[in-house]
């Protein structure tokens, strides 16, 4: 095995995600003997993309699905409950939080149909004895797409709640959270690894085509 001791961890210490058990890590002068390499010499894409990817992928965007569906469940909450005495009106007695609450839950739907979709999908490969990584493009647009459903419901959340939601609690929380999905394994590397995937080319191919 690799000395441990010449392995540094540190704590998690970062504006959300604090449930988050990863930390940062260096590694001084470390070698693993070949007896505990992962996979034979140069097969590292392979690993990741055959056995790692396609898990983390619908996970991780099931996490940021997760985050969304919270926040919003919490802002229902108090825009319901919160009501203005002097109109004896609660808050989702108003139009405008309401079709911003409406244009929120519109998107969180989104969500649900396309994982499980994707989760029969990983089990029929999986039976198959085929890889997963055959659906890896429509993987990582599911995750993307949740990552960008869960900043946008959360900041809507914290829109209609006002100071309430600002307050610690289930919507700052949220609001914090879901920026991890941008910082953390950024969009803009997710969307030009699409590219790499094929499918820009492949879009590319469908417009010269007059698709």
């Amino acid at each position: 095995m690799a000395n441990l001791r010449s392995i540094e961890s540190k704590p998690w210490d970062a504006l959300g995600v604090r449930g988050n058990h990863s930390g940062p890590i260096r590694y001084n002068n470390v070698r693993v003997p070949q007896r505990d390499r992962l996979g034979i010499e140069g097969q590292g894409k392979e690993i990741i993309y055959d056995g790692v990817s396609p898990v983390y992928l619908i996970g991780l965007g099931a996490v940021w699905e997760g985050v969304a569906r919270g926040a919003l469940n919490a802002a229902v909450k108090h825009v319901t409950n919160f009501v203005h005495k002097d109109r004896n009106k609660s808050l989702s007695d108003y139009q405008a939080i309401r079709q911003e609450l409406g244009a929120a839950k519109v998107l969180v739907e989104t969500l649900r149909p396309w994982r499980l979709e994707l989760a029969a999908r990983l089990d029929e490969l999986w039976r198959a004895g085929k890889s997963q990584s055959e659906i890896l493009i429509p993987l990582t647009e599911f995750k993307v797409h949740a990552a960008e459903v869960a900043n946008k419901v959360a900041a809507a959340a914290l829109t209609v709640t006002g100071g309430y939601g600002y307050h610690r609690g289930p919507i700052e929380r949220s609001f914090r959270d879901a920026r991890a999905a941008i910082a953390m394994g950024t969009l803009e590397c997710d969307c030009s690894g699409l590219d790499r995937l094929g499918a820009g080319r492949a879009a590319a191919r469908a417009v010269l085509r007059g698709r």
